[in-house]
């Protein structure tokens, strides 16, 4: 007959020596390229707590992710029920940049740029980390951005990464300090030469979703 209390700990210290030497499923260079992917949002939060727009602009696609998430605001502004809560010159601005026009190409083009310009000054000028802004935000629009936070923008709560084709997904929270908000993000990070690159933020409209809920909480 056998021994259970000789065999039952030995059994229990032969399966936890394989679980402990098991390979990964994401082994060699698949788990490093893992790794990496997953260090990423802490390098972009590095880049912002140093004001260094260079290596911020060389970890986000900055561009890519405004354009989404200005063609996400314009579908939006699409619908009455979401017009009629802006003044009357925005309103008729934002139609604009929604049509198929050539003015309406020149409004998005505008609207980028001035996206764009609120995000480079809150980085270069230290805004974003969180120090009184050397700078300010240039441009004929910048009156637009009046009610952003430019409080800083820490990255917290880094998940693993997982791979979705070439690219890899990592999940991760933007705390606001302007505003004690919390952004969760579903970061999408490409190859790039040295390491990866922000290149879409795939929840885009769930936070979009969230940020205009804030804004009609401050106007009610």
């Amino acid at each position: 007959m056998l021994n259970c209390h000789a065999l039952c700990p030995a059994l229990r210290a032969s399966v936890l020596v394989a679980l402990l030497f098991a390979p990964s499923p994401l082994s060699g260079a698949e788990g490093r390229a893992a790794l990496q992917a997953a260090q990423s949002p802490t390098l972009i939060g590095e880049a912002i707590d140093a004001a260094d727009l260079a290596a911020f602009e060389r970890l986000v696609d900055t561009d890519a992710i405004l354009k989404t998430a200005l063609n996400l605001f314009l579908r939006e502004m699409r619908k009455p029920e979401t017009a009629r809560e802006l003044p009357p010159f925005l309103a008729l601005m934002f139609s604009g940049a929604a049509g198929d026009t050539t003015g309406g190409e020149s409004l998005r083009t505008l609207l980028l740029q001035e996206a764009r310009a609120f995000v480079n000054n809150g980085i270069a000028s230290g805004a974003f980390a969180g120090r009184k802004p050397s700078g300010r935000t240039d441009g004929f629009l910048a009156p637009l951005f009046a009610d952003a936070s430019t409080g800083r923008k820490e990255i917290r709560e880094i998940g693993e990464a997982w791979p979705d084709g070439k690219d890899w997904l990592v999940p991760f929270a933007v705390h606001d300090a302007g505003n004690d908000e919390r952004y969760p993000v579903l970061g999408r990070f490409s190859p790039v030469d040295k390491g990866f690159r922000l290149t879409a933020v795939e929840n885009t409209e769930d936070l979009m979703r969230q940020i205009m809920a804030e804004a009609q909480n401050r106007i009610e």
